[in-house]
Formats: C-alpha cells, sequence, structure tokens
C-alpha cells in the first residue's frame, strides 16, 4: 500500500509526464551548424520551411508540411520549420503558436541575427521573402521556392525524390 506522500509524488509525475511531452522544442543553431547538417545528412531528404507566424501564406501551408512529416517520416525523409519571427516573439508567440496548432515537425532558428548574411547560402535565387522552401539531398540543393507550396506540389516533390 501506498503512503501519502508516494502517492502524492506518483500522481505528481502522472500529471507532469504529459506537460512536457506536449511542448515543442525549438532548436536553435547556427547557420554554420545548419550548413554541417545539410552536408552530413547523406540520403536524407532534409526539407526546410521558413516561415513566421505573422505570414499568412506560411500558415497556410504549415498543415502540409505537418501531413508529409507524418506520411514520410519512415521514408528517410526529415521536415525542419525554420522559423524567422523575431527573437523576443518566441516565448509569447511562437511557442503558444506551435502549442494551438500541435505542430510536431522539427523547428529550429537561427542564431544569426543577420539573415541577410545567410540567405544567399541557402539559395542564390533567394530574395528573403516568405515563405521559401529548400531541399537537401546528399549537401546539395535539389528544390527551392520562394513563396507557397501546394500539398500536391509538396507531396509530389518528396516522392520524386524518396529513394
Amino acid at each position: 500500500m501506498m503512503k501519502s506522500k508516494e502517492l502524492t509524488f506518483a500522481l505528481a509525475l502522472i500529471l507532469l509526464i504529459p506537460a512536457f511531452l506536449s511542448g515543442q522544442e525549438i532548436r536553435t543553431i547556427s547557420f554554420n551548424e545548419w550548413k554541417k547538417n545539410v552536408e552530413i545528412a547523406g540520403d536524407t531528404l532534409l526539407i526546410f520551411n521558413f516561415w513566421a507566424t505573422w505570414c499568412k501564406p506560411c500558415i497556410e501551408e504549415l498543415p502540409s508540411f505537418e501531413k508529409a512529416n507524418i506520411e514520410f517520416q519512415r521514408n528517410n525523409v526529415k521536415i525542419i520549420l525554420v522559423n524567422l519571427d523575431f527573437k523576443s516573439k518566441v516565448e509569447n508567440t511562437v511557442i503558444p503558436f506551435l502549442k494551438k496548432h500541435e505542430i510536431q515537425s522539427h523547428v529550429w532558428r537561427f542564431t544569426d541575427a543577420d539573415p541577410n548574411t545567410w540567405i544567399s547560402q541557402v539559395n542564390n535565387e533567394w530574395s528573403g521573402a516568405i515563405p521559401a522552401t529548400a531541399v537537401f539531398r546528399q549537401g546539395k540543393s535539389v528544390f527551392f521556392k520562394e513563396g507557397k507550396i501546394s500539398e500536391e506540389e509538396l507531396f509530389t516533390l518528396i516522392v520524386d525524390n524518396i529513394q
């Protein structure tokens, strides 16, 4: 028979575990770390979607990325949503947004304060407008689009590039 303190502790653990599991973690990395991730990914198809909570077309296409994340997670496909909101908005805007929309894809943020230093390195055709989608395999760009991507286009892109 459990004592009162043991029961209270066990109950607290049961109640707290879902809170930890449901929280969305945002990985913060430098652009140089991002480049290394692209280079060492091998045959994994890396799909980076650059977005922000204030960008209507970004928000409209997020469900397609979430659906693709679930559909292709066993196919050597990794979807990473790179958030471009201001750092000051992460705690009060970005994290609540991710929780509200139950975003399960990986979410990253760059520590580099000036996007103009890395935008052209993601793709030399990128003006910096969002949404933008960049796809890499074996360290090389296989697709880039500035602007909203349709679910059909995203799924076709993935199917055409998985092995």
